[in-house]
């Protein structure tokens, strides 16, 4: 009896051995990361093989193996296993594509099932390449291999920003001030991104307070208008850029071909062309800023367009109005750039027409004709009768739920005034609410289209083009309108080319769009961030102006990253929150607009600034619009 006791106690305190390791070592969150012990890699200079690389590989191989053969399911296991043992040179074998190209090469008979000789052999020879075909691949594969994320950016000295526009631009700063090298790679011959050249007519859509860098106000002597053109913005950021010698770090006329990691190194090496030559540089870091609107040109073109006699050109390209001069002019789109594409048209053309699927609720430059818009949307007034945002408290949550028919009235009344001050007809009336429409389609606009359209210097048809004719296009009710110049004013597309495939795998990127933690940081690519190319907001400047901020607090150690987990945690929040109410569209994971006030907020909170910028003034802080100006007092004195 006794010992059968002793044999109990044995067990139990057994168990609760197992259970406090099984505590430590598998008790984690599932955002977590795994637990050290259970990922051994050779980056860290651990691993639980001992010999040469043939017997490391045979012990992978004896590991994984079914009946002294690898069949497909055990190769992807096994395939694991090589990654984390040999990172710097197979880290990137958990891609179906690389995966299957090595299997290829090494399954020598050809039958499907690797045996233990061509597993060592073959694996053996990509690591250390003599033929042709292992050379090929095992320079592909080095193409794609990352390092581990490291959330540790003390090794960060140089960086490379691609784009000259306002967000590079203001990056630049940012990183320069605390003595990080940078180089701007810009693919055109001067700074302003956008700004240097767009479409007819083109400008600001906002005053100038609200459209501005946070540290360099327009200067009191600088001739603008208070909505400026499109040339007084380039020479606002070409004075930004000259103040600050932004110039002197920025490589013009260069062309980024290609972004490669650093091999067994923290970076990357960007690829470039100038002058027609080829060169490459390694860098410790990486920033996106290419924009949200820069390239490629989105173009529908509908089918038979080879035998139209006329012209088709992107709002892009439609630079000078003259060329509609006399002409039959369509514009195909129902966003700000083709409003302002049909405005201009029709000031030269002899008759224009605007196509579009669906109708954006216009936003005037005062409401009423005698307030600010900015009172309505950039104050937290207006924030507030937004859709909730996903990280507000339980009681703002049931404060907002509570008062959900307030918020729908007050929708409604915008709407009405809305009508009345565009004197909208019926046929070009948004179907979409405008709390929701104004996530896809928002506009500011003056009343030249409203007064173009009730004269009949511009006609409206709400539809889509079917094909092209030699004289004109059929549209997809049969209806024929003839023409001479046709103009999309259909806005971008997104490319991320610059990018390997298996790298582009890694950032998830979705149909709608890429979703980053704080629209900045992959949480599975190391030492890269996008900064104002994957962010839209109404004050994008301001936007980009503290994202840079936010990097140069992450890049100098005064702010900590989350763990690659726990940011993904975060983005899949902020993905099912986007996903279960604003419009489907292949931007939406960049989409902030008017929730920019939160977005803004989260970026402050992050470094340590005040989230409440103009307290004590509880008035102005509720119904005072936010500007550049508010957050000034963020930037370094030697800023301004």
């Amino acid at each position: 009896m006794r010992n059968c006791l002793r044999s109990r106690e044995r067990i139990e305190e057994r168990s609760r051995s197992f259970s406090g390791n099984a505590r430590r070592t598998m008790g984690f969150n599932i955002y977590d990361e795994l637990p050290e012990a259970t990922s051994p890699s050779r980056y860290h200079g651990k691993s639980k093989y001992h010999g040469t690389d043939k017997q490391v590989l045979a012990e992978i191989f004896l590991q994984h193996a079914i009946g002294g053969v690898l069949p497909v399911t055990p190769w992807y296991a096994a395939s694991k296993s090589l990654a984390r043992e040999f990172p710097e040179q197979l880290g990137c074998l958990d891609d179906p594509a690389i995966l299957g190209r090595v299997f290829q090469m090494i399954d020598d008979n050809h039958d499907g099932i690797l045996d233990e000789d061509e597993f060592v052999s073959g694996i053996y020879e990509l690591l250390h390449p003599t033929t042709e075909e292992a050379k090929t691949l095992s320079t592909r594969i080095a193409k794609a291999v990352l390092r581990p994320v490291d959330n540790d950016f003390g090794h960060v000295k140089s960086v490379a920003i691609i784009g000259a526009g306002v967000a590079g631009l203001q990056v630049a700063r940012r990183l320069m001030e605390i003595g990080i090298s940078c180089t701007i790679f810009e693919k055109s011959e001067n700074v302003g991104g956008v700004w240097q050249k767009n479409y007819a007519d083109f400008g600001l859509q906002v005053p100038k307070e609200l459209y501005e860098f946070p540290d360099f106000p327009y200067p009191d002597d600088f001739k603008c208008d208070l909505f400026p053109t499109g040339p007084e913005v380039q020479s606002y950021i070409e004075l930004y850029a000259k103040t600050f010698k932004l110039y002197e770090v920025t490589q013009f006329k260069t062309v980024v071909v290609e972004l490669q990691p650093n091999g067994g190194k923290r970076g990357w090496t960007v690829v470039f062309e100038k002058e027609k030559q080829r060169s490459s540089k390694a860098f410790d870091y990486l920033v996106v800023a290419t924009g949200m609107y820069s390239w490629p040109p989105h173009m529908p073109v509908a089918r038979g367009s080879s035998k139209f006699n006329g012209q088709i050109l992107h709002s892009c390209t439609f630079t000078d109005r003259k060329v509609a001069s006399g002409k039959k002019v369509v514009v195909v789109g129902g966003g700000k750039s083709a409003i302002d594409n049909a405005v201009a048209a029709a000031k030269e053309g002899s008759k224009t027409t605007l196509v579009c699927r669906s109708w954006h609720w216009p936003v005037p430059r005062y409401l009423l004709n005698l307030v600010p818009f900015k009172y309505a949307t950039y104050s937290r007034f207006g924030h507030w009768f937004l859709h909730p945002h996903h990280e507000e408290g339980a009681a703002a949550t049931w404060l907002h739920g509570t008062c959900a028919p307030v918020k729908w009235l007050w929708w409604r009344a915008v709407e009405l005034m809305f009508r009345v001050q565009f004197q909208l007809p019926r046929n070009i009336t948004p179907e979409e609410g405008i709390e929701t429409d104004l996530f896809s389609g928002g506009q500011i606009l003056n009343y030249e289209f409203r007064d173009m359209v009730k004269s009949g210097q511009i006609q409206t048809i709400c539809g889509s083009i079917d094909k092209f004719t030699e004289t004109g296009v059929v549209l997809v009710d049969g209806s024929q309108l003839d023409a001479d110049l046709v103009v999309y004013g259909t806005g971008f597309a997104k490319n991320y080319d610059i990018f390997d495939k298996v790298i582009q795998s890694k950032l998830n990127i979705q149909k709608d769009g890429l979703y980053l933690y704080r629209n900045i940081i992959p949480p599975r690519v190391p030492d890269v961030a996008f900064i104002g190319c994957e962010v839209s907001t109404f004050n994008n400047v301001l936007s980009q102006g503290l994202q840079a901020l936010w990097l140069q607090k992450m890049l100098s150690g005064q702010m900590e990253l989350p763990k690659p987990g726990s940011m993904e945690f975060v983005i899949q929040k902020e993905q099912a929150w986007k996903r279960t109410w604003m419009p489907p569209a292949s931007s939406r994971a960049s989409l902030y607009q008017l929730h920019m006030t939160k977005y803004h907020d989260m970026l402050v909170q992050d470094i340590g600034g005040q989230r409440l910028r103009k307290m004590p003034n509880c008035f102005g802080e509720l119904f005072m619009p936010y500007t550049a100006r508010d957050f000034a007092s963020l930037f370094p004195r030697g800023s301004k």
